[in-house]
């Protein structure tokens, strides 16, 4: 079957190799346990990498090759210094673990199939006391939500057919407002497993992920998890597969990565399938920094994938983004906790620190380099583009700095966040931030709360708009006719402007087919026109609909999965803008606007926008000694108005207070005759 044509979304990670290593076959000694003692010499011309392995205690001991069966052990390339490439076959790699679904669940199910691979029984690099729980799920978010937001590396030994691997994994979240961190990952590595939930099927997310990974040209290994479950239904699963993906059934492998059901014979498969990647350990350091975290103590963690030369402790390197030199403090890889090693050479994936102080030194797709030894930069990684913008302003203005450098160190482990510095009359200083989405946005306050104890004031979510000008005098002014516009204050009036645009995103919708009636209704509700109809089989059907972005991404999605039942799925991606009747609907307070209240609507949907902005502030604001009109109005058309009553004032309440007064007065004298 012919794969659907898509875009060139994922086309910019093209061809970008990752980490993967292969380690020489030993034997241990009679009496050592599993792990012995190096079996040979230090090669003259480069160590063998200290790899501490998980069984023996964690201790740098590792096998090397007996000089008499290595006698290319000191050649130039990777033999040199103990590791090896066999020709033509797939011997170890980096992957990325790709949830085939969305939201919470499938999430989740997607994070315990890569930690079902690390902790294998005698291969994993987790401890037994850690089975079973969210080990990759690191931040407090990501607990509380069951659902994963960031990317974690996780570096795995694992021993086939007498050679050991050390395979880098990179479990990435499923939601699509954490695309960012898929797109990211993938270019570290050469292949990825789809997982796809043995009972729910191929969702929406499913579909965008193949896509990512399909046009980045990596191996693919289906995998379907959760063949444990009662309702599982594998078969049909590996049908859905076939006909959407052309992946035949016999390359998808039925796994429980709940009880260890084989998950092996993923490890296995991963070795068979995916290539190695290509590097030359004798070029000069080349080191791509694709994540990166903020300690207190030790400043910032960079996360590298290096695709030439080596680098240890105590090198002098170069960041080609700020020129500035640093003296490597550590380095090692990740298990998925920081292990610390000797060095990490061409081929591998780890972090570094180099007492990076700043979080503007380490910038994501940022390369690094020997000093002395300058390389050309890598390409780094295509800028994320914000597709919800929202006002972010602290509680108190005192704490404005604080809240200032918690954005600074957030922002460098999420960099898909845009941040611009805004004011308001009413609400201060403050930052107008660009978001992947509205759970995005979601996260990262929570994220902020959680990990800096800040609370602050968020606006409500607007999309970016665009406008074609027509004044020679705002052309002068912007420098451009077309012009971007992320807050409802930066509208210009239609007199001057030929044509408004909106954005809009190419929605994909995957349904029980008994939900088509309502869905359609839905989608025409929301101004969506349908682009495709295909049923995956007899029971589902996939929907493609272009949505004007505005709006789905408040409601929307809720309301899917209401009519749903919860069944349906739902993924969109960026489909460019298109012309649309747009206006600035202000919201006025007894016949005064407030800016921070204005919104930006489509003219169809004015008089229902407006009406449920008054009925939601009448319910918001509380009362008062006098009357409040709230009115929605467009230009100087008031469509919509609800009043706030005042305060009814009760003239009888002192006359009351008397009366009791002498009430009481009359029973004392009556008490006392």
């Amino acid at each position: 079957a012919a794969l659907p044509a898509r875009g060139a979304r994922g086309a910019a990670f093209r061809g970008v190799a990752g980490a993967r290593v292969c380690l020489v076959p030993w034997e241990a000694p009679a009496g050592t346990g599993a792990v012995g003692e190096p079996l040979g010499p230090a090669c003259p011309a480069l160590p063998c990498p200290a790899i501490p392995s998980p069984r023996s205690g964690g201790g740098p001991r590792w096998g090397r090759r007996p000089p008499a069966a290595a006698p290319r052990g000191c050649e130039r390339g990777p033999e040199r210094h103990g590791l090896r490439e066999q020709g033509g076959a797939a011997v170890g790699s980096a992957l990325g673990l790709l949830p085939g679904c969305r939201r919470a669940v499938p999430a989740a199910r997607g994070a315990r199939g890569l930690c079902a691979a690390v902790q294998l029984p005698g291969q994993g690099t987790i401890a037994k006391t850690d089975r079973n729980k969210q080990v990759l799920d690191k931040l407090q978010v990501e607990r509380e939500r069951g659902i994963t937001v960031k990317a974690q590396s996780a570096s795995l030994f694992y021993s086939h057919e007498g050679v050991n691997y050390l395979l880098n994994l990179i479990d990435t979240p499923g939601h699509v407002d954490f695309s960012y961190e898929v797109s990211r990952s993938l270019s570290a590595c050469q292949g990825v497993i789809l997982v796809v939930d043995a009972n729910e099927g191929i969702q929406a997310q499913t579909v965008a992920n193949f896509y990512l990974a399909f046009e980045a040209q990596l191996a693919i290994i289906p995998v379907i998890n959760k063949i444990d479950l009662k309702n599982a239904d594998p078969e049909r699963v590996e049908k859905q597969i076939e006909k959407l993906f052309d992946i035949p059934v016999d390359e998808c492998i039925r796994i429980s990565a709940k009880q260890g059901t084989n998950v092996e014979r993923v490890l296995q498969k991963v070795i068979e399938k995916i290539p190695p990647p290509q590097f030359n350990a004798t070029d000069p350091l080349k080191a791509l920094v694709f994540d990166s975290t903020f300690d207190h103590y030790r400043g910032v963690i960079a996360n590298i994938a290096l695709f030439g030369g080596e680098i240890q402790k105590g090198h002098k390197i170069v960041s080609a983004h700020t020129k500035k030199r640093y003296e490597v403090n550590e380095v090692g890889i990740l298990t998925p906790n920081e292990q610390p090693m000797q060095k990490l050479y061409a081929g591998q994936v780890g972090y570094l620190i180099a007492g990076m102080k700043e979080v503007t030194e380490a910038q994501i797709g940022d390369t690094l380099f020997m000093h002395k030894q300058p390389v050309e930069p890598l390409p780094g990684f295509k800028s994320a583009k914000p597709m919800v913008f929202a006002g972010m302003y602290p509680v108190d203005q005192s704490e404005y700095n604080n809240l200032k450098s918690a954005l600074e160190r957030l922002t460098l482990n999420d960099s898909s966040v845009s941040v611009h510095r805004d004011s308001s009359p009413a609400l201060g200083a403050g930052w107008r931030l660009g978001f992947l989405g509205l759970l995005h946005m979601e996260v990262f306050n929570q994220r902020l709360e959680q990990e800096y104890n800040m609370s602050v004031i968020l606006t409500a979510p607007t999309v970016p708009y665009k406008a074609i000008l027509s004044s020679a005098k705002l052309i002068k002014e912007y420098g451009k006719e077309e012009i971007t516009i992320i807050n409802p204050a930066q509208f210009p009036d239609k007199l001057s402007v030929s044509e408004y645009l909106e954005p809009t995103v190419l929605g994909t919708i995957i349904t029980p087919h008994k939900y088509i009636g309502k869905i359609i209704t839905l989608c025409q509700d929301h101004r969506a026109v349908q682009k495709d109809m295909l049923y995956i089989d007899e029971h589902r059907v996939m929907l493609k609909y272009l949505f004007p972005l505005n709006e789905i991404v408040l409601d929307f999605y809720d309301a899917l999965k209401s009519l749903s039942s919860g069944y349906a799925s739902f993924d969109y991606e960026d489909a460019g803008y298109q012309a649309a009747d747009l206006i600035k609907m202000d919201i006025l307070l007894n016949g005064n606007p407030v800016e921070e209240l204005a919104t930006i609507t489509h003219n169809d949907k004015a008089y229902a926008t407006g009406k449920f902005l008054c009925e939601r502030l009448k319910d918001a604001i509380p009362r008062q000694l006098f009357e409040i009109a709230i009115q929605a109005a467009v230009g100087k058309k008031i469509i919509a108005r609800e009043t706030l009553k005042a305060y009814r004032k009760n003239v009888v309440a002192k006359c009351v207070g008397v009366f009791l007064m002498f009430l009481m007065h009359v029973n004392l004298v009556v008490l006392l005759m």
